[in-house]
């Protein structure tokens, strides 16, 4: 994964910036998952979790009682995802679909007419930042 220790760091700021609202991390690295997860105390949910786990979590997100997950590729299409409004993309595969799908994660219409905001952080110099720039 390109330059891992650079994506957390962005990380640590945007989950600052956000302490207030209602996050969900993507990552497409399952081993990157758990050391977010272990790092920010994170609930993570990936192809591990079993189908009661990751209902749960979802379920603790949909109420509040959890304000962020960690997810590798398993929230991408097909899962019915609690509202989120910041969503964080640190790594996938550049697809236009799976970019897509993320971005309907958090842009669903607002009960509070609130806005959804997406970080895509890549790394600079790298094919991650021609396919960002391709993409937009």
């Amino acid at each position: 994964m390109m330059n891992a220790e650079g994506k957390t760091d962005a990380l640590a700021e945007i989950l600052d910036r956000h302490r207030e609202d209602r996050v969900i991390v993507f990552t497409a690295y399952t081993d990157l998952v758990y050391e977010l997860a272990s790092r920010f105390l994170i609930p993570p949910i990936t192809n591990e979790t079993g189908a009661d786990e990751r209902r749960e979590i979802l379920d603790r997100f949909r109420r509040g009682k959890y304000s962020r997950i960690v997810a590798a590729n398993v929230l991408d299409e097909g899962v019915d995802v609690p509202d989120a409004n910041v969503a964080v993309v640190l790594s996938g595969s550049g697809s236009e679909r799976e970019f897509t799908q993320r971005l309907g994660r958090v842009l669903r219409p607002k009960d509070d007419g609130g806005r959804a905001l997406l970080y895509e952080v890549v790394t600079k110099e790298t094919a991650e930042e021609r396919i960002s720039r391709r993409r937009r």
